[in-house]
């Protein structure tokens, strides 16, 4: 047989239905098919805001239009409906059956059996009357699937938030910068006008005039930059509220002012609430109880079952009267041997069962540090932008001072250039300080439960993560 004649007989057998076609075109060339009724993804929507945005208003927005709030939402429901399915089974089944058959044979001596016209239609009722609590414990592993989707449910809703809230806070944060730095131009172009009319006047050297041109030049880069990072931070703050990253979201400024507020609870008592109301630890608990239920439900399937079964037909044939059958019994299923089946399948879930609980303590851990650490950054963070914003006060009145000694010539430029570096730098680090401890105060919240920012930790109960 020729080689050609060879291969494609080879081909025939190996891939006879042709899946070889769906295939790439050889390893490492890229896959593409034309996909029939693909769904098509949806166009991000667009949303026009008429007034700056509050964290409260846009927390809430997001929480709407945010797909993963909607993805967690169905998943829910979908849990829900899992349920009455395990419901289902402590209702009866009752099946409709009819069969119409029209056939013809002849026999061995050649002879033709006329046509055979036959219709039957049966009606039957099952009902399971014992099965050693299998169904209890579908049921109950169907109910832990609603625990843990509620609970999972509400740690989506907690990331939108968290995610809303420290793109604000990173938004809010950057805008400030922007606008230290545009008074930061501002005051390097009053110092080059200065120096620029010293030296018109000879009370000052070229090298003033230089200097004051490399801090102003250095100061617009450093505008444009953050500048820059404003649209990018932007951006993220439009995807995470479930719009497209070119939105603009107006939103309120932040004020440099006013402190974040106290977290009054003591540390114990914060860690004693994300212990009990953490939605991450309340889906590891009730994986334990989804895994418990699997137990029961693998031991029960080891069990005899018992079952009522009624049914009752009728049969018409070629013209005859019609026939009528009824019967009414019990079914006894006993398992006698399943290759160890069973006994596997208890293993594995016992095994899943202990780490499920094993899992609920490194969690529980996990939350207890990020609830510590949390604490511990918002302390030192307000505390830190408390003195900023005695600095910034500071560096304003020497600022202030120096300016006035460089008209009168009692100062130097390299004086006033430092002055003005150094009120920049105070108002960069109480942004940074404030907006850190914002953004830490959400973290924290997140640890404790909290589905968005609360003012305070004690008076956001109606805020709480409960399904």
């Amino acid at each position: 047989m020729p080689a050609a004649q060879a291969g494609v007989i080879q081909g025939l057998f190996s891939d006879p239905l042709g899946t070889r076609y769906w295939n790439a075109a050889a390893v490492g060339a890229p896959w593409s098919h034309h996909v029939r009724h693909l769904p098509q993804a949806p166009q991000t929507p667009s949303v026009q805001f008429s007034h700056p945005m509050g964290l409260a208003a846009l927390t809430a927005f997001a929480l709407s239009h945010n797909p993963a709030s909607r993805v967690a939402f169905e998943n829910l429901q979908a849990a829900a409906a899992g349920l009455g399915v395990a419901d289902s089974g402590y209702l009866p089944t009752l099946i409709l059956q009819s069969n119409a058959v029209r056939s013809e044979s002849n026999t061995s001596a050649g002879f033709s059996i006329p046509v055979l016209n036959s219709d039957s239609t049966n009606l039957s009722l099952n009902y399971v009357l014992l099965d050693f609590g299998a169904r209890a414990a579908q049921r109950d592993g169907a109910l832990a699937d609603i625990y843990i989707s509620g609970f999972d449910n509400n740690s989506a809703l907690q990331s939108v938030a968290l995610s809303v809230t420290q793109n604000y806070y990173l938004l809010l944060g950057e805008q400030a910068l922007v606008r230290a730095y545009q008074k930061t131009v501002a005051e390097d172009v009053a110092s080059l006008d200065a120096a620029a009319i010293k030296q018109h006047s000879g009370l000052a050297t070229v090298a003033d005039v230089l200097q004051a041109k490399a801090a102003l030049a250095q100061a617009r880069a450093n505008l444009i930059s953050a500048a820059a990072q404003v649209h990018s931070d932007e951006g993220a703050l439009a995807e995470s509220c479930g719009l497209s990253a070119h939105e603009t979201i107006p939103v309120v400024p932040l004020d440099t002012h006013v402190l974040p507020p106290l977290v009054t609870p003591a540390l114990r008592a914060l860690v004693y609430r994300a212990r009990m109301d953490n939605p991450a630890i309340q889906s590891a608990a009730a994986q334990i109880l989804a895994d418990r239920a699997t137990v029961r439900a693998d031991q029960a399937a080891g069990m005899p079952t018992l079952s009522l079964g009624v049914s009752g037909g009728k049969r018409l044939q070629n013209g005859l009267f019609p026939s009528q059958n009824w019967s009414i019994g019990f079914t006894l299923r006993v398992p006698l041997f399943t290759g160890f089946k069973n006994s596997y399948q208890i293993a594995e879930a016992r095994a899943n069962t202990r780490s499920a609980q094993a899992s609920l303590n490194e969690e529980t851990q996990k939350i207890e540090s990020t609830v510590f650490q949390d604490y511990q950054t918002i302390v030192g963070a307000r505390s830190a932008a408390q003195a900023a914003q005695l600095a910034v006060r500071s560096a304003q009145a020497s600022l202030q001072a120096i300016r006035a000694q460089y008209r009168v010539g009692l100062s130097t430029m390299l004086n006033l250039l430092t002055a003005e570096a150094t009120l920049t730098t105070a108002e960069q680090t109480e942004i940074q300080d404030i907006t850190t401890s914002y953004t830490q105060l959400a973290n924290l919240a997140d640890a404790l439960g909290y589905i968005g920012l609360p003012h305070t930790l004690q008076d956001a109960k109606a805020t709480h993560a409960h399904p």
